[in-house]
């Protein structure tokens, strides 16, 4: 198993000004499952590309186990990657496109066609092996693409957005046959997508980016629950993670919330810390809010839509400029405009002070 590091990590785009991987240092832990994601050209495919030797960093340096890329794999047979564009050989079968790497590695005939019987039986991809790229859909050249690197059983894997053209029950069946692989083979692994959902599902740890810069690293708990700054809350989850901008009354006790004109107690959570923030966003997650009957600190809000989730539904509600959304129970029902009441669960709130959370 294979350590990778990333010291200072600084790409430049065509001119100094354009700064697609900005400063990055982290470790990935040998054998690890690393979800890397961002926001699309944010910087994810550029830092593997870095990773992976393709491309030169202006600045700073990529280690495996202490050593450069070069010295690690001279020949690239201990790293594997697979790009969202697949990268095939057009006049070649799949077949001899999963054999090329193999007979370059001097591998016998028989556990080559072992290999590639295996890895195809493995992603359901059999009854294309004969056909070349050009006959095959975008998903299936995606499979393919993961077929190859499979078959080379690498000590390290990198996915640019390995699935993104499969439909979502395939995505699904995918994403546990790769992470499954992945921990059978003891690979290290660095998988990109700007899916937070998919990143959160096949992460040990998750990298959260967003433009070229690191916003926060850690597990998808972490990621959901403990979020280092607004961008990372309004990204990783479904809904976003509300927001209410406020100011505080004279005396501390009430909370003026700007964009709602309306006024509500201090959740005790806060208090103590909320004299030193005049000004500041309360950020809650769906699950957190919930429609009460009219009482003191619920803020009447007018109901926007729903949206069903399969289990829940959304209630998306308004108040002037502010908008939340509210987790409800599948049976509940609102009619468009409707008039309800909505409370936070205190232990669910969180303070953000200039973008970075406080509470």
């Amino acid at each position: 198993m294979v350590n990778i590091s990333l010291d200072r990590v600084t790409l430049y785009g065509n001119n100094p000004e354009d700064v697609l991987v900005n400063d990055i240092s982290m470790d990935i832990k040998a054998g690890e499952f690393l979800a890397l994601v961002a926001p699309i050209n944010n910087g994810k495919s550029q830092i593997l590309k870095v990773i992976a030797g393709l491309t030169k960093p202006d600045s700073g340096t990529v280690f495996f186990d202490g050593k450069s890329l070069s010295e690690f794999s001279p020949n690239y047979e201990k790293l594997a990657m697979v790009l969202q564009s697949q990268a095939l050989y057009p006049h070649l079968t799949l077949r001899k496109n999963l054999e090329f790497g193999l007979k370059i590695a001097n591998m016998p005939k028989e556990a080559i066609n072992a290999r590639i019987t295996e890895i195809a039986n493995l992603l359901d991809i059999s009854n294309l092996l004969d056909l070349t790229p050009k006959h095959l859909s975008n998903s299936q050249k995606q499979l393919a693409a993961i077929a190859r690197a499979f078959v080379k059983r690498p000590q390290v894997l990198i996915f640019d957005e390995p699935i993104s053209e499969l439909d979502s029950h395939l995505k699904i069946r995918m994403q546990s046959i790769i992470k499954r692989f992945c921990i059978n083979l003891q690979a290290t692994v660095i998988y990109a997508t700007h899916n937070p959902s998919e990143a959160m599902t096949v992460g040990d740890r998750i990298v959260c980016m967003n433009g070229g810069k690191i916003q926060q690293i850690g597990t998808n708990y972490e990621l959901y629950s403990k979020p280092a700054n607004e961008i990372v809350a309004r990204f990783i989850g479904y809904p976003e993670m509300n927001f209410i901008e406020f100011e505080t009354g004279e005396d501390y006790n009430v909370l003026n919330l700007t964009d709602a004109s309306y006024s509500i107690t201090v959740p005790k959570k806060i208090e103590d810390i909320i004299k030193y923030h005049k000004k500041a966003k309360i950020g809650v997650r769906a699950e957190n809010l919930r429609i009460v009957p009219e009482k003191p600190n619920a803020i009447p809000m007018i109901v926007e839509m729903q949206e069903y989730t399969g289990s829940q539904s959304i209630l998306y509600v308004s108040r002037e400029q502010q908008t939340l959304a509210v987790e409800i129970s599948l049976n509940e029902h609102y009619e468009l405009g409707d008039t309800v009441y909505t409370e936070f669960s205190e232990n669910g709130i969180h303070l953000f002070v200039d973008g970075k959370i406080v509470v």
